[in-house]
């Protein structure tokens, strides 16, 4: 590992954090309310944060790695690729969420990837800006 890669992870981090905390504060966790109150023997109250993180941490990671492999080096093509690979991630999960369950709708749905499309740009606009400023 290089010092490009541990300095993209921390400012990558400090963004997932960031909005993280305003997506999950003001839309993600009244949602999950909703779900505890319909199915409290299936939803968790609040959300486990250690596998949460894991999750951040490995969609970031791949980010970070898949960024310079794909040799997308303009902040634009960065924003542009990870809101492609975030919304595919989460819809990969969240649909899969809808053909097993009865708890997750299609308009949930269509909320994540809104804001996991705009999480993805963020993240890779900042992981190609990092990228570049300190290669």
């Amino acid at each position: 590992m290089n010092k490009q890669f541990f300095i993209s992870l921390l400012f990558g981090l400090i963004t997932f954090v960031i909005l993280g905390g305003v997506f999950g504060s003001l839309v993600f966790l009244p949602e999950m309310a909703g779900w505890y109150e319909a199915y409290p023997e299936a939803v968790r109250e609040t959300p486990d944060f250690v596998s949460g993180l894991v999750v951040g941490l490995l969609q970031l990671i791949a980010l970070i790695i898949l960024l310079p492999k794909l040799q997308i080096t303009t902040v634009s093509g960065g924003a542009i690729f990870g809101a492609i690979y975030s919304v595919v991630l989460w819809l990969m999960v969240d649909l899969q969420m809808v053909s097993v369950t009865n708890i997750v709708s299609y308009d949930y749905v269509l909320k994540d990837a809104l804001l996991s499309a705009v999480m993805g740009a963020v993240l890779g606009l900042v992981i190609t800006w990092s990228q570049k400023k300190f290669a």
